[in-house]
């Protein structure tokens, strides 16, 4: 089945070139017809000025892009709707892509708007469950690896801070997390495999895309930072090159982040390595999915511990410290008020 036009043309960009930006205006998050025609008016004349290529998804959404040199023609015409529609429809309606940074995430988002018409939510999972996957076997791995051999991740890298709010003040980043989410890998790689029913196959993937993270981050000099790491990339002589490059004052701000999971896996080689690893000044996170009530610091010994801002808000956590959760995929005013109140002072999020 042929793919639609604004998948084809994302894919073109992809083989081709990541330089360029994207306006993405959700329409359907609002029923006001005579704003829509407000709005549609600027995009046609800056269209005919060839300065943008639109598409219109299914739900009404628009994507607009705008290569390199027109870039600055993006900022103009967003500023014309935002005059249009008053910033706090604009902040509802509209955000921007960089092709460089933001594409996998572009991707996805347009991926599941043209793949399920009913819906304008990103709900990742329950959407990828309903499309049939072909299985994980050795020659889909090799496939995805000799892929990754050759390819640059830089376009998918994330950046993404962890901050700490005081009461008294507007916040200060503690760290700032790189990472591949792999369902980006998934998409772009091996879009038609569902790459969790093998955890063994996975776990060589993710080991693999791991390591071309630490390439690129073993390019920076005085890199500091989070990195999302599995125990047994500890054993790669990669690793053990690159922890011996850093001074005792760059260990103090590099953050090793760990998926629960993947700890249980492997206890006891965890342990060793943050017995090891922690006296010489580098901290660790364990990320998790829920709240279980068995999970405390002296079971897991960890500096900070990722949650979710939804369990979080709808449970209690006695089991924790507050000041040594971290509060993840928070994404808006009333949830970030609600993490306040309970204590929760450092987040993670696109708020």
């Amino acid at each position: 089945m042929k793919k639609p036009p604004i998948l084809e043309h994302l894919h073109y960009i992809a083989k081709r070139t990541f330089k360029g930006h994207v306006l993405f205006l959700a329409l359907s998050k609002t029923d006001n017809q005579s704003l829509h025609d407000k709005i549609i008016a600027p995009i046609r004349a800056y269209e005919q000025m060839e300065t943008c290529t639109r598409f219109m998804l299914n739900n009404q959404d628009i994507v607009l892009f705008f290569n390199n040199n027109k870039a600055h023609h993006l900022m103009l015409l967003a500023l014309k709707i935002k005059e249009i529609t008053g910033i706090k429809i604009y902040e509802k309606i509209a955000e921007t892509y960089d092709l460089k940074t933001d594409y996998a995430r572009l991707y996805n988002r347009v991926y599941h708007l043209v793949s399920c018409v009913q819906t304008n939510q990103l709900h990742t999972l329950s959407v990828m469950q309903k499309i049939p996957h072909k299985p994980f076997t050795a020659d889909e791995l090799k496939k995805a690896l000799n892929h990754l051999e050759g390819t640059s991740l830089t376009h998918l890298i994330r950046k993404q801070p962890v901050q700490s709010f005081a009461p008294q003040d507007n916040g200060r980043i503690l760290f700032t997390s790189w990472f591949v989410d792999l369902a980006d890998i998934r998409r772009i790689l091996i879009a038609d495999v569902d790459i969790s029913e093998n955890p063994f196959f996975y776990g060589l993937l993710r080991n693999a895309v791991e390591k071309k993270v630490l390439q690129k981050i073993n390019t920076i000099s005085n890199w500091t930072g989070g990195i999302n790491a599995s125990v047994s990339l500890f054993k790669d002589p990669l690793m053990k090159q690159w922890l011996n490059t850093h001074t005792p004052n760059q260990q103090q701000n590099i953050v090793f982040d760990f998926s629960f999971d993947d700890i249980l896996t492997n206890m006891e080689d965890y342990q060793k390595i943050r017995h090891a690893l922690s006296e010489l000044g580098y901290r660790f996170v364990i990320r998790l999915n829920s709240l279980r009530s068995y999970l405390d610091k002296k079971t897991l010994p960890a500096d900070f511990v990722k949650i979710p801002a939804h369990i979080i808000t709808e449970s209690e956590c006695h089991t924790l410290d507050a000041q040594d959760i971290i509060a993840t995929n928070v994404r808006d005013e009333i949830t970030y008020n609600q993490l306040i109140k309970m204590g929760i002072y450092q987040i993670q999020g696109l708020h």
